[in-house]
């Protein structure tokens, strides 16, 4: 890969949902996709942004739905990809849903020349047949492993992260769980926690006793195992086990 992401996934907003499934199961295989609600950020400049996924990524996503083709918006997008498409041979994949070939010959009559995916098939099935191609046919795929995952191994109790800004305190699970309640819900690995879920992660790390969590003293230990059964999760109850709880 020579660009940032491997996919710029372009859709209405009335079809999140089932893009935020794609992306998803995208994800699950290891591709690196650029998503408005996962990419996006406040104070962006919408057009800047989007303008830099698209030429930011290989591969392009159009998630044709009859909504996608009366929207100015998406129109623009598409403009752009089917350009890109043109110009750079960027591959694209038309992902048809809810639309049929008469459609697609009435609003962009190029678009029907590209072999298409239909949403009749499984989410699994499309994003596969994606990452064949993203991939080059190629049987085995090294995938970057969670484990190598800062925020990933943030939450195992195994890592530690900066506060705000790449020169802030570094602080880690354990500290995080005695944050002062103006300082939740704590944002990591892409979306907000409460510090309910940040003990319940602290709980699953004195519990499975991975090796690699961050060695903390007695009196530590013991403060976390009161906080953790202040919040629901007594770790010397029987039969415990912090998986029931996600």
């Amino acid at each position: 890969m020579t660009k940032p992401y491997h996919l710029f996934i372009s859709y209405a907003s009335e079809d999140e949902v089932y893009a935020t499934e794609l992306s998803t199961h995208l994800k699950y295989f290891g591709i690196r996709i650029w998503f408005a609600p996962l990419s996006l950020r406040i104070g962006d400049k919408l057009l800047d942004s989007i303008n830099a996924g698209l030429l930011a990524s290989e591969y392009g996503l159009l998630l044709l739905s009859p909504t996608y083709l009366t929207k100015q918006w998406t129109s623009y997008e598409l403009d752009v990809l089917h350009r890109q498409h043109i110009e750079d041979q960027k591959r694209l994949f038309p992902l048809w849903h809810g639309v049929d070939k008469s459609q697609i010959n009435q609003s962009n009559p190029g678009l029907s020349g590209i072999i298409a995916l239909k949403s009749t098939e499984s989410v699994s099935d499309i994003c596969r047949k994606i990452a064949d191609v993203i991939y080059q046919g190629c049987p085995t795929r090294g995938i970057s492993p969670s484990y190598e995952d800062p925020q990933w191994r943030f939450l195992q109790g195994c890592g530690e992260l900066y506060a705000n800004r790449e020169d802030g305190g570094a602080f880690n699970l354990f500290e995080a769980a005695e944050f002062p309640d103006s300082y939740f819900p704590l944002y990591v690995h892409n979306r907000p926690h409460s510090r309910e879920e940040i003990v319940l992660a602290v709980a699953k790390a004195l519990y499975y006793g991975n090796p690699d969590v961050i060695p903390i003293t007695e009196e530590r230990k013991n403060r976390m195992k009161k906080l953790c059964k202040a919040c629901g999760f007594d770790l010397d109850a029987s039969g415990f086990d912090p998986a029931i709880y996600g």
